[in-house]
């Protein structure tokens, strides 16, 4: 053995020494714990401001993902999704991609909270281009379908309905030199329907906008309202020979009860309503209401959403109460399960237990009104643009620059088209 190794065997940890290194363990151990625990519960010093601070969590994730993230101008590594805890304070958030309009906002961390940026896609920084079709007097499409029927005109009265493949842009002729009386399109499913004249008799065609090759025709002359049901089996009811009925997607025919007014309403469970004026009811039930009823839209356990003469009526079926809503159209959101009622200023939602809620006021009057990603971000057409609103973040990104009268918009595949003012010119815009 040499010297040096026979040097530190007889070498004696004296009494001395042996505090010296227990209460340097045990300091420790009473100084670095701590720390521990206050790092992994957020806390951190800020070097800065000189301060103990504890993190807030700022979560990203968002389409597409291969989008880069800068804060404060500087680029994260991180991958989206994920998320970084950062000291309370605010940031300036940009999202950008080759291709893609920039997301840019200032953002606040707060202490052990965390803020989301999730569930959209940024937008396609592209131009609409013509799709060589003209004549074009209608877009007929759910915004989750494979496939939307266009009506092109012939005559003044004549008109044929095209198919418009989304998938593989093909264009297939479904029914040629037809008189359309109305059309509508399910605000649930995929479905629509077009009312023909047909030999002095209207007649339904029923479309299941994924398979519109295989239209349904109902022969009985529909002279009654037509209502959606959110019921993908049977999706339409109506009045035929005073009876009122369900129509399934295969055209079939159930009765439900005598029409003893031509003001009703078939819940999605097949309850059928009346109303008058002011009252609604069926053989177990009525409800008195102070306000007038042109329609009723959707009825449920909890509320009831009504047209009235100039605007939307909630009705709370538990306490009674009234709440009149400003607006003149409105929309399903499957997304979050609510109803979007929209003015020329106002967009509102109503969620299935009657909650109303002011989601956003517009500085231009709203002419068309679409919704887009989860229900977060909406395509606005006002007199002199169209643009999208990112709702939670309040954001405004252009899309057009244009006053073009009809749009639709497909969140399925992320196109929108309009239709020109001259020539009736069709247009696509990938989002």
């Amino acid at each position: 053995m040499d010297k040096i190794h026979e040097k530190i065997l007889k070498t004696r940890l004296t009494r001395p020494i042996r505090l010296t290194i227990m209460f340097f363990l045990v300091g420790s151990f009473f100084v670095i714990s701590p720390l521990l625990i206050a790092y992994s519960s957020g806390y951190r010093y800020d070097f800065v401001k000189h301060k103990i601070k504890q993190t807030g969590v700022l979560n990203i994730d968002i389409l597409p993902k291969e989008a880069q993230v800068f804060l404060n101008g500087t680029e994260l590594i991180q991958k989206i999704p994920f998320n970084l805890s950062l000291y309370p304070d605010t940031y300036l958030l940009t999202i950008k991609k080759d291709g893609y309009k920039t997301w840019e906002k200032n953002i606040s961390i707060n202490s052990k909270q965390t803020t989301y940026i999730n569930y959209f896609s940024l937008l396609k920084d592209n131009i609409a281009t013509f799709t060589e079709l003209s004549n074009v007097q209608n877009i007929i499409g759910s915004n989750n379908s494979d496939n939307i029927l266009l009506v092109t005109s012939i005559t003044n009265n004549k008109y044929n309905v095209l198919n418009f493949n989304l998938k593989d842009n093909t264009i297939k002729t479904l029914e040629n030199n037809i008189e359309i009386i109305d059309y509508s399109v399910s605000p649930f499913d995929n479905f629509a329907y077009i009312i023909k004249n047909e030999n002095e008799s209207k007649k339904l065609v029923l479309y299941d906008l994924n398979k519109p090759e295989n239209y349904q025709t109902i022969n009985d002359n529909i002279l009654a309202t037509i209502q959606w049901k959110n019921n993908d089996n049977r999706p339409l009811s109506t009045i035929i020979e005073n009876k009122i009925v369900t129509i399934d997607k295969n055209a079939n025919i159930k009765n439900l009860t005598t029409a003893t007014s031509s003001n009703w309403y078939v819940e999605d469970n097949e309850n059928v309503w009346f109303y008058n004026e002011n009252t609604i009811f069926n053989n177990q039930k009525k409800y008195q209401l102070q306000n007038k009823i042109s329609k009723i839209i959707n009825l449920n356990k909890d509320r009831i959403i009504i047209k009235t003469l100039d605007d939307f009526l909630v009705y709370n079926l538990k306490t009674g109460q009234e709440t009149k809503i400003n607006g003149t159209n409105l929309f399903w959101n499957e997304s979050n399960k609510d109803w979007i009622i929209y003015s020329n200023w106002d967009i509102t939602t109503v969620q299935e237990n009657g909650t109303i809620n002011l989601q956003y006021r517009n500085g231009e009057k709203i002419k068309n009104l679409q919704l887009l990603d989860e229900g977060k971000i909406y395509i606005i057409q006002t007199e002199n643009k169209i643009k999208a609103i990112d709702i939670d973040h309040y954001l405004q990104f252009p899309i057009l620059d244009t006053t073009e009268g009809k749009i639709y918009i497909n969140k399925k595949y992320r196109k929108l088209f309009y239709i020109s003012n001259d020539e009736h010119k069709l247009y696509k815009l990938d989002l």
